[in-house]
């Protein structure tokens, strides 16, 4: 009897090691809270090299936003500070969070893993986001923010809005910018192409046809390199209230979940 006990207490200290070296811990930056999400997801492409991309819900509750006008510009005069234009940002709550990498190579173990990490943020206060999966990539997309008056409401993706760009001899990135200038025609929100933009002046044979923009943003990466090598950050600006998409070269990209 002992011996079965002390085995079983042996067996279960050396998985408790083993789930320990396994683990993995990621943090939002202290120096920059305006998009913890965003950081997280950052970091695990990086590191387990997911595809998987973001989208900022459209912030406009006070409580949601900070102004910065004074951290960021500079020489300000008095009446600049105190009647300029202001620049505001997300603010976002600190977050640390722990996954298992094994977790990662469990069927939908990408997917859970990051669905957990929205539910804790979630739990600290933050917006409500879900997951959505569309060929080799996932997509973060906003569920629920809060409106002016604090009550949360539902909030849809302006990448669900459906494109078509009727047939031409276009480059990728014409091919971005008529998909962005889609999006503003039916939505009213404008999307700039910002950083790390992969596209050229190239020819493309890539149709855009009663898709949503989301799928068409993918093609026009795809056709561009391996499939889920470049994701984006599509980043809402609530001093303009428009939003800029970035984009990010994670390279070796496999697909996620089956």
């Amino acid at each position: 009897m002992y011996r079965t006990l002390l085995l079983v207490a042996l067996l279960g200290a050396i998985g408790s090691v083993s789930f320990a070296q396994d683990s993995v811990t990621i943090a939002s930056d202290p120096h920059d809270l305006s998009r913890p999400i965003s950081t997280l997801l950052d970091q695990l492409r990086r590191r387990e090299k997911i595809p998987v991309t973001y989208e900022d819900p459209r912030y406009s509750n006070r409580a949601d936003v900070q102004d910065v006008t004074s951290q960021v510009a500079k020489n300000l005069s008095a009446a600049e500070e105190k009647f300029g234009p202001r620049i505001l940002v997300p603010k976002g709550k600190a977050i640390t969070f722990v996954y298992s990498s094994q977790d990662l190579r469990a069927p939908d173990g990408a997917k859970a893993t990051i669905m957990r990490m929205l539910d804790e943020y979630r739990v600290l206060g933050g917006p409500t986001f879900t997951v959505a999966r569309d060929g080799v990539r996932l997509h973060v997309i906003p569920e629920q923010v809060q409106d002016d008056a604090g009550v949360q409401i539902r909030q849809g993706s302006i990448l669900d809005t459906v494109v078509s760009i009727p047939p031409g001899r276009h480059s990728s990135s014409q091919l971005l910018h008529l998909i962005c200038e889609q999006i503003r025609k039916q939505t009213g929100y404008r999307v700039d192409a910002g950083t790390g933009d992969p596209t050229d002046a190239n020819p493309t044979s890539l149709v855009v046809s009663g898709q949503t923009a989301r799928v068409a943003l993918g093609h026009l990466l795809d056709n561009l390199a391996t499939p889920g090598d470049f994701v984006w950050d599509l980043y809402f600006d609530p001093s303009d209230r428009l939003y800029v998409l970035n984009f990010s070269y994670i390279g070796a990209a496999g697909p996620v979940d089956k």
